[in-house]
């Protein structure tokens, strides 16, 4: 009587035929083996504090952003919209904390020698090139009224953008200047801070973003092609009901499908860093800003943190049908490392691919068009799905695997 040797071959051929189990769903768990999912999140763990800006999103008070603070404490007062009279609160309101900042000044050596008697005095002479504020900033960072002087600051830095005036609509076409003016003519203005669209949109955490889930993605689909190959199971899979057309095509949609689960993932992980950064309460606040910050649509900030995400989404999508590829021409691990490696490298660092793609996204201005990030996603995302249609032609024509 013979006995059946179960080798990786064997089993992976009857799981195909058994298939009555969904095909896509066993090659999707293959890409989500556990050390698969280990390796990605250890990539994460010891990339993490690169990736992400600690100062804008960490809730504790050692990164405390304190134009967020400022803004939050705005909206529990006025809502979500500052019109002229709760403006003019608010900078009544500042009249107790600007006596205290004057008491700290009075009370302290080193401003004396320096001749500043007033709060008013020291913000005018910290405005000047020569001023020679820094020894008396240092003073202040280190003392017992810091908290003070930095959400002080962060009063006046939204003053100022209330009271900064009109946007430059230099350089802008008929219908940016259009949109600007409507957006100039509300009489209230948007609660947000001046900079707080810009840490999302700007100033990497949306690129960062992107980069890190197209790594995931890109980590996890890499063996979708070449493992097979490499355990001798082509043939086998070849001879199964699905065929290798059939196989390929599930692969495909099980490399998609990983590329959604990791840009969902970390959608979930950024909702949820708002949610803790003490900010969740600016998520319904409006967009556009009176000087600046002029979007082509009235949308809260949560409308559109998901509007753009959706570009991380394609992007993924883009890095799985990438990967396939890779993966299908690829002869070994290290090549196949090394293309997905300055694939991404040059999606961050260009400044032709994801700084503009991502930058401020439905922003007007510089010329931009709504449509210019969708349709240039898309014109990537069928870049890449030619080149995937180019590895299935392969597929087809091997003999051997």
């Amino acid at each position: 009587m013979k006995t059946a040797v179960h080798t990786p071959a064997n089993r992976s051929a009857s799981g195909y035929e058994r298939l009555k189990i969904r095909p896509v769903w066993l090659e999707f768990r293959k890409l989500f083996m556990p050390k698969r999912v280990g390796l990605a999140l250890l990539v994460l763990l010891l990339v993490g504090m690169w990736l992400y800006p600690f100062r804008a999103m960490y809730p504790g008070a050692a990164f405390k952003d304190w134009d967020t603070a400022v803004a939050v404490q705005m909206e529990a007062d006025y809502g979500l919209r500052i019109d002229e009279a709760e403006f003019n609160r608010f900078k009544q309101s500042l009249a107790p904390k600007i006596a205290e900042a004057d008491a700290y000044i009075r009370s302290t050596p080193a401003f004396a020698r320096a001749g500043l008697d007033s709060y008013e005095r020291y913000v005018k002479r910290d405005r000047m090139i020569n001023g020679g504020t820094l020894p008396l900033n240092r003073i202040v960072e280190a003392g017992p009224a810091a908290d003070l002087f930095a959400e002080l600051q962060a009063s006046r830095n939204w003053i100022e953008y209330y009271e900064m005036g009109t946007a430059n609509t230099l350089g802008m076409n008929e219908a940016e200047k259009k949109r600007a003016s409507e957006v100039e003519s509300r009489d209230w203005v948007s609660v947000l801070p001046p900079n707080f669209v810009g840490m999302y949109s700007s100033w990497n955490l949306l690129n960062r973003l992107a980069v890190t889930a197209m790594l995931i993605t890109a980590m996890l689909v890499m063996p979708i092609q070449i493992g097979d190959r490499r355990a001798g199971l082509g043939e086998l899979q070849a001879s199964s009901k699905a065929g290798i057309t059939g196989l390929f095509r599930m692969k495909t949609a099980a490399a998609l499908w990983a590329g959604t689960l990791a840009a969902g993932t970390l959608l979930v992980v950024l909702l949820l860093a708002y949610r803790f950064s003490g900010a969740w309460t600016l998520m319904g606040a409006d967009i556009n800003g009176k000087a600046g910050g002029l979007f082509w649509y009235d949308l809260s900030f949560l409308q559109y943190v998901l509007a753009t995400y959706a570009a991380v989404f394609v992007l993924c999508w883009m890095t799985a049908l990438l990967t396939v590829f890779f993966s299908s021409v690829a002869p070994n691990y290290v090549v196949l490392a090394g293309a997905v490696a300055l694939t991404l490298i040059l999606f961050y660092e260009s400044d032709y691919l994801l700084n503009p793609l991502l930058n401020h996204m439905l922003g007007v201005g510089l010329g931009r068009s709504p449509l210019r990030t969708p349709i240039a996603l898309g014109i990537l995302l069928l870049a890449s799905a030619a080149l995937a249609y180019i590895a299935w032609k392969r597929e087809t024509k091997r003999v051997r695997w």
